[in-house]
């Protein structure tokens, strides 16, 4: 009996083992997930007006207004492309008629580029992007507007170099926290490489963040805890029965509003 006790132990053992292994080496796969088409192949976003540019390894996708008041940076989640199948045109959408230029990233390793996506390679991407942005006009100021692992880039960027506020949908403290909500059983304390600590970035920049109280990927209450570590002027919109995935459009006319009144405010 205690032979076989032992034995099963001991597989349990080898078995759980083995899982904290595949976690470690295959994490990037559960955290990114790139679309398959490639980067400047968007006739949705070449419709609204919006040109596929790029300078080195930068890309992203740039819609001018006529008469811009801002620059609006916008930096998406974990899954498609900045124009896969189109699936960033809503963020135009929800902008539309503001008087900002605005400018949807491409994550290094998202958009058929050949690179590996992560925490590292997209950080000093955007980095680099926003600061290229503000030279093409330097009177004009600057938002960065998150989405959900987006959100974690845009504090990130926000605490490397000035900025005039933070637009976040569905953010959170730390992606390692977030793992650690869906996966209580691994440690993933030490296991993840991408951790995206965002709680360590917010400072003092200007924050407005939107969350759906129904969100059960990112569950409200990690923005809840986000928004504490913000320490200048910061607001949380609770969107009702609003989820992960349908918050801009459950809150779309709210979202619009709260946005117009934080990046015109004096």
């Amino acid at each position: 009996m205690i032979k076989a006790v032992i034995m099963v132990t001991g597989s349990a053992m080898a078995l759980y083992a083995l899982v904290l292994a595949a976690f470690y080496l295959f994490q990037g796969k559960m955290i990114f997930f790139p679309g398959l088409a490639r980067f400047g192949d968007c006739p949705d976003m070449e419709g609204r007006g919006a040109k596929a540019e790029s300078f080195g390894d930068i890309r992203y996708y740039i819609q001018k207004s006529l008469s811009p008041e801002q620059w609006i940076i916008i930096f998406h989640g974990n899954a498609g492309n900045a124009g896969n199948a189109c699936d960033r045109a809503y963020f135009l959408d929800l902008l539309e008629g503001f008087p900002a230029n605005r400018v949807v990233f491409e994550y290094p390793g998202f958009g058929r580029d050949g690179k590996k996506p992560g925490e590292s390679v997209i950080l000093e991407g955007a980095l680099v992007l926003v600061r290229h942005i503000r030279s093409l006009d330097p009177g004009l100021p600057v938002y960065l507007m998150g989405e959900s692992l987006g959100t974690g880039v845009a504090a990130f960027v926000a605490s490397q170099t000035p900025v005039d506020g933070l637009i976040l949908v569905s953010a959170y403290p730390s992606l390692a926290r977030v793992a650690r909500h869906h996966y209580p059983w691994l440690p993933v304390h030490w296991l993840m490489k991408h951790r995206f600590e965002a709680s360590a970035w917010a400072g003092e920049t200007p924050a407005l963040l939107f969350h759906g109280a129904a969100d059960d990927i990112i569950p409200i209450r990690f923005a809840r805890e986000q928004l504490a570590c913000f320490k200048g002027e910061k607001s949380l919109v609770e969107i009702p029965g609003a989820g992960h995935n349908d918050i801009t459009d459950a809150g779309a006319g709210l979202i619009r509003e709260k946005i117009r009144s934080f990046i015109t405010q004096p």
